[in-house]
């Protein structure tokens, strides 16, 4: 039993994200075809219709006014075109930003020379590792770099990462499935049923491994892995800050401005026909002024370049603080104040100093190339981060990563002194060594 080779797991590897890519479209945030955007354009659009027969109609009367409008209405015209690109810009950026990763994983791979300790792809989150029979040889390699067909040595109480049977086993048989922990009680009962003893891995050659029980892989966890970031993207509704935009802007487009024109189109008529006894200014007076007093309105069509710009640079503000915190040598510390032990007090910091040009460098960079290392974009990182209220983090004995703790000695108090017994694994469990 020597396991498959290292070249043939990053063989499948490659052909897994090679055909991985077009299979997570990412939807864009905003949706350029809703029936609020169609609302606020037409909107614009009237207040522009009415700007330009004000302008015609000045200009006829010689009246330099009306050239105003006339620009007014280009540069209006303009904002719409320029609104209209950026959204349409950034919404391609954010849909090739998982196929830019996945691209970044599949170069990493390339290069790979097959050393698991030189293997470095941050864009492939893995905590774990498992020790599987790589090149006939016992290595740990990390969960997504496990591949169908590997040999796996499996204690009691791991997780499992995949499908995966039991070596020795009928096909369909003695399998446990991905999330599941092996316990003693079904090897019992698997062992009776198993053909041979392939799984015993002293058996197998390997006394190295011995205590544990040699698995196959059934799937490749990289596999799984993507369809949980399709899954992720699939978005069904918008994030908790477009919801409300989308509510302000719809009180201000289908319930102020309709009341707003109304009440300038009173007062302008009412000035024009009474007061002013009409005096040939009836055009610009009833329509032209009106028009004016909603343009600010129509200036709403670009509020997505302003929400753009304030997520950009609020993602490149917490991009640039973390990667000075990862650069930062100083430890963190507890205040004078803080014991140290008390459940309830406030974690350890450090003052870290991260300059504006910094922000805005890599705010200029976000604005124009696709994040595949963050995935700012498709991730919404700002909102995210925003709405986190608990953080978890996972300490360097790798408590939380390994949390199956394997007893080595057990105390047994006697009336004077105590005693301590050393623990000697054994397949299934343990022995009490004297």
């Amino acid at each position: 039993m020597k396991g498959i080779s290292t070249a043939e797991a990053k063989r499948q590897l490659l052909r897994l994200l090679d055909t991985g890519q077009a299979s997570i479209p990412v939807p864009p945030h905003f949706d350029r075809h809703s029936r609020l955007v169609y609302v606020v354009v037409g909107s614009a659009l009237g207040i522009m219709a009415a700007l330009v027969v004000n302008g015609t109609y000045l200009i006829t009367q010689d009246q330099k006014r009306g050239i105003a409008s006339v620009v007014e209405v280009g540069l209006l015209a303009l904002s719409i075109l320029f609104t209209w690109w950026v959204v349409d810009r950034e919404s391609a950026l954010e849909t090739h930003e998982v196929d830019k990763r996945l691209l970044a994983i599949a170069q990493e791979l390339r290069g790979w020379g097959g050393g698991y300790a030189d293997l470095r792809t941050p864009q492939m989150p893995t905590v774990t590792t498992y020790t599987v029979l790589r090149d006939g040889e016992w290595r740990d390699v990390p969960t997504l770099l496990l591949v169908e067909g590997d040999i796996i040595a499996l204690a009691y109480g791991e997780m499992v990462p995949c499908a995966i049977a039991l070596c020795g086993s009928h096909e369909g048989e003695n399998r446990l499935e991905r999330g599941q922990k092996l316990a003693p009680s079904m090897m019992r009962e698997w062992i009776a049923t198993a053909d041979n003893d392939a799984w015993d891995p002293r058996v197998a050659g390997h006394s190295g491994m011995a205590g544990r029980v040699l698995f196959a892989a059934l799937a490749t966890p990289l596999q799984s892995h993507l369809e949980l970031i399709a899954q992720h993207h699939r978005r069904t509704g918008r994030s908790v800050l477009q919801n409300q935009m989308s509510v302000v802007i719809r009180i201000l487009v289908l319930r102020v401005l309709p009341g707003v024109v109304a009440a300038a189109l009173v007062a302008n008529v009412i000035i024009y026909g009474v007061v002013n006894r009409g005096g040939g200014m009836g055009v610009e007076a009833v329509l032209g002024k009106t028009a004016y007093v909603v343009f600010p309105f129509a200036c709403a069509v670009m509020w997505p370049v302003f929400w753009i710009a304030a997520r950009i640079f609020t993602s490149a503000s917490g991009v640039v603080l973390f990667d000075a915190l990862q650069r930062s040598k100083t430890e963190y510390e507890d205040m004078d104040d803080i014991d140290e032990f008390d459940v309830e007090a406030l974690p350890p910091t450090k003052d870290v100093r991260v300059g504006i040009g910094a922000v805005l460098g890599h705010m200029r960079w976000l604005w124009s190339s696709c994040d595949h290392r963050n995935l700012s974009r498709s991730s919404n990182l700002a909102e995210t981060l925003g709405n986190i209220t608990v953080i978890c983090s996972i300490d360097k004995e790798g408590t939380i990563a390994e949390p199956f703790c394997t007893p080595e000695q057990i105390v047994v108090p006697e009336r004077d002194d105590y005693a301590l017994l050393d623990l000697a694994e054994q397949q299934l469990g343990f022995i009490i060594d004297e």
